[in-house]
């Protein structure tokens, strides 16, 4: 576990429960009260980027770089906690332990803003979310990153978020549960041909699926009935269906990490046990870290979180066939790759002209592929694409 967990100062509640201390240093569902270990002013940054285009404060987001000499990283998102109601609390979103974990362990942290449900009512939240996710996949190249991993990550109202990102993943665009219809997915943006495709999730005190809060003896506040227009899960019973987590569960949700302490009396933590518990009842890798702290980010848990994430991470890798390469609409089977060499393994494969390029599609090598191989010691970790004469294309990561 890394440096001593710092759980939030009642006396920056700004009135106690779900509605205290929106937008400032006294925002009490992330920022300095929730477990803020570390400098992150110690890395390279570019703040307020509108990553939808149309200048609202609440579609704004900060990026922060690892102090290495890669050219490419991972990149885990964190989103602040606020009871859905700050639009501009990326300033202080567990910077100091969720942040400078992510950025020691040699991922790009990106801190997002959302709008809030005075803003616009869900799902303009989960929309602003997955509308992140494409601007850094559209923007790959400009920003450095490596898109075959892309975590999230959330505190309070944003673990929530980032757990609709992992139980939403994939699903249709347009989704209904009774006589409510959504549109999870959106179209905020410039990248809307993008995936908003998360690979992990790590949910820290979320309030993942309201519904059930009943279960626990939280603070008795309901800023979710204002996220749907004000009626509570018995009025509008579909569309609070349509904001809990439980409700988009599938075999295919992504790997998740619940963390929750059990004097937690906002959220209580038997609503993560729940969702965790649905999950692995559905088949899907989770892990769980009940403790013994109240509401925040517990940052003697980060060490865990970016275990759990390069585990992932990993287990993603694995999942390319022997030779380390993945056909894209193609056989494999006579191309082969190493860490030093690229080569034709199929002793009766007829020599070929390829190119190799990165993945934003510079070619750094092209000539002649035969099974004496061609020498790529000297490429950067990465991911690369290989065309042959046929027009078969791979794909590659080093």
């Amino acid at each position: 576990m890394s440096a001593s967990a710092q759980w939030g100062d009642w006396g920056n509640y700004g009135g106690g429960g779900w509605g205290g201390g929106f937008g400032g240093g006294g925002n009490i569902f992330g920022g300095e009260g929730s477990g803020n270990s570390g400098n992150i002013a110690s890395f390279k940054s570019e703040k307020d980027i509108d990553y939808v285009g149309d200048n609202h404060i609440g579609h704004k987001l900060d990026i922060y770089f690892p102090n290495d000499d890669k050219e490419t990283h991972n990149v885990v998102i964190h989103i602040y906690g606020s009871a859905w109601g700050s639009n501009n609390s990326k300033g202080s979103a567990d910077l100091g332990s969720v942040g400078v974990a992510c950025l020691n362990a040699g991922y790009i942290f990106v801190a997002p803003n959302h709008r809030t449900y005075n803003d616009a009512q869900y799902p303009a939240q989960i929309n602003d979310i997955k509308a992140v996710v494409r601007f850094l996949r559209g923007n790959a190249e400009k920003y450095g990153i490596d898109t075959t991993f892309i975590g999230i990550s959330g505190f309070s109202s944003g673990g929530h978020l980032a757990s609709l990102m992992g139980v939403t993943r994939g699903s249709k665009k347009v989704y209904t549960v009774g006589s409510a219809t959504m549109d999870i997915e959106g179209d905020l943006g410039k990248y809307t041909n993008e995936s908003s495709w998360v690979d992990a999730v790590c949910d820290w005190s979320g309030p993942v699926d309201c519904r059930y809060k009943s279960c626990g003896n939280p603070i008795q506040m309901a800023p979710e009935n204002d996220m749907v227009g004000g009626c509570n899960d018995q009025q509008c019973p579909d569309k609070h269906a349509l904001l809990g987590a439980n409700t988009f569960i599938t075999e295919n949700s992504a790997p998740t990490m619940v963390c929750h302490g059990s004097t937690d009396n906002i959220v209580p933590q038997c609503e993560g046990k729940m969702f965790y518990d649905n999950m692995v009842k559905a088949g899907v890798d989770c892990e769980y870290y009940p403790h013994g702290g109240g509401h925040g980010v517990a940052a003697d848990y980060t060490d865990e979180m970016i275990a759990f994430f390069q585990r992932i991470r990993a287990d993603k890798l694995a999942k390319m066939d022997h030779t380390g390469v993945v056909a894209l609409g193609a056989t494999s089977r006579d191309i082969c790759v190493d860490n030093n060499k690229l080569y034709l393994c199929n002793e009766d494969a007829v020599a070929c002209t390829f190119s190799l390029a990165d993945a934003f599609g510079r070619v750094l090598m092209q000539g002649q592929l035969t099974t004496e191989g061609v020498n790529i010691s000297t490429l950067n970790k990465g991911v690369y694409l290989v065309r042959v004469s046929n027009g078969n294309t791979f794909k590659f990561i080093r």
